[in-house]
């Protein structure tokens, strides 16, 4: 790609975020009181926000739109300050910090976090760009600053003072603990930040119960704001790809980059869609949560997985809700079913069925993990797809240590991998004809 098209997509990228931001922001404080939104803002800020805490039912709607608004200026004022190339991972990472401040991150516990990050970087600058954005997304651990400086304490300017050393230090530690962890997953766990803040959550909650005799209590969700949040997301999602095809349709001459920025818009848009549909057919009111989740699977359906492979994992999550815990409509089982997108790299590597194995031992692992971490991590289903990864991969390991066992399961995998290259081929083939229909485009 020329260096203009390059600098273009990089434009159409940032001016999107950008108006995304300000929209959050300015929005809330036209359509609701002024008041009000400051007011929810305070109760937001002073609250611990560890899981699951639903800003909309905490502070209304108006305040959780505005502090994800703040929160998504603040990471775009960093990336641009310490010029980051904006890319379609951008978008992904800038989603899901925007979908995490509705229940978990604010400017408040995130500020500390952020800034230990940025003296990591700035001590190790050969690595600033490609850790740059991991700096922000160490912020999934806010919760444990929050639940610090809002305890109970005779001396709560020595509760702050903690906190604040606290978040420095998960900021500092957070990016190489991520580079280590990330190259024993092999990279197939795609939110590997959240199995690297679980790991350092894992000390954070031992910390915080027996240490600083901190008990920290769950919270409620709140259906009541569906609606507005309905229509939030369906205009988030409907705007892009209206957008785009316009561009597209009467733009004769745009550049090669802008064309496949748009394409990514369009991919993202529909995601979007897909992921807002299933609340709708389950009949599970919107919340928080939900938001938050529905907004990190758009995001990441730019950067690190195809559907194809996210599929199977998906289905594995089903099959566990409904033969282990008959639970197929609820809020929980809708969150860890967007999240089994963490497994489309490791389908993608041992195979579809694997895939669907994957994702059984996944929801598992992600309906108890929050009892290690307490609600520190807000990267919950991150740590379980971390968690997974290795206990699958030390399962095929000792297996394949016997060559009794050995001979007959790669025999079996062999054939299996073969059967499911076939069918891959085919939905392949037809993925490809319905792009040529619904994309006809030429890039000469």
């Amino acid at each position: 790609m020329k260096k203009n098209e390059l600098v273009l997509s990089q434009e159409l990228i940032f001016n999107f975020l950008l108006l995304y931001g300000l929209l959050l922001t300015i929005v809330p404080i036209v359509v609701y009181p002024t008041s009000s939104v400051i007011d929810g803002m305070f109760r937001i800020l002073s609250s611990p926000s560890n899981l699951i805490s639903d800003y909309v039912e905490l502070a209304g709607p108006g305040a959780a739109f505005a502090n994800s608004g703040l929160m998504t200026l603040l990471s775009l004022f960093i990336l641009r300050k310490y010029r980051h190339s904006f890319n379609p991972l951008t978008i992904s990472v800038i989603m899901l910090l925007s979908g995490f401040s509705f229940f978990g991150k604010n400017l408040a516990n995130s500020a500390p976090i952020l800034l230990g990050s940025l003296l990591y970087l700035h001590h190790k600058p050969a690595t600033r760009q490609e850790s740059l954005v991991m700096g922000l997304l160490s912020t999934c651990l806010s919760p444990m600053v929050s639940v610090i400086y809002t305890a109970p304490s005779s001396f709560p300017l020595q509760n702050k003072a903690i906190a604040v050393l606290v978040g420095l230090v998960i900021g500092y530690i957070s990016i190489p603990v991520f580079h280590y962890l990330k190259a024993h997953t092999r990279e197939m766990n795609l939110y590997n930040m959240g199995f690297s803040a679980g790991c350092i959550g894992l000390v954070g909650n031992f910390a915080t119960r027996n240490l600083l005799h901190i008990r920290v209590m769950p919270h409620r969700l709140n259906a009541a704001h569906s609606q507005a949040l309905f229509v939030f997301l369906l205009i988030l999602f409907t705007a892009p790809i209206v957008y785009s095809f316009v561009r597209i349709a009467f733009e004769k001459k745009l550049h090669k980059g802008t064309r496949l920025s748009l394409l990514k818009l369009i991919r993202f848009s529909l995601y979007g869609l897909m992921g807002l549909s299933v609340p709708l057919i389950l009949q599970v009111p919107l919340n928080g949560l939900l938001v938050g989740t529905i907004l990190t699977f758009a995001g990441f359906s730019m950067y690190g997985f195809n559907f194809r492979y996210y599929f199977f994992p998906a289905c594995g999550v089903l099959v566990a809700s409904w033969f282990f815990f008959q639970d197929l409509t609820s809020t929980t089982t809708i969150v860890i079913l967007f999240f089994a997108s963490t497994l489309a790299p490791f389908a993608r590597k041992y195979g579809l069925m694997s895939g669907i194995l994957s994702g059984v031992v996944y929801t598992v692992i992600s309906r108890n993990a929050h009892v290690l971490t307490a609600g520190v991590n807000l990267y919950n289903c991150g740590f379980s797809g971390g968690v997974t990864v290795l206990f699958l991969d030390m399962m095929r390991y000792l297996i394949f240590q016997y060559p009794l066992l050995n001979k007959i399961f790669s025999a079996a995998y062999s054939k299996l991998i073969h059967v499911e290259q076939k069918i891959l081929v085919q939905i392949i083939a037809l993925i490809d004809r319905l792009k040529r229909r619904v994309f006809p485009l030429n890039y000469e």
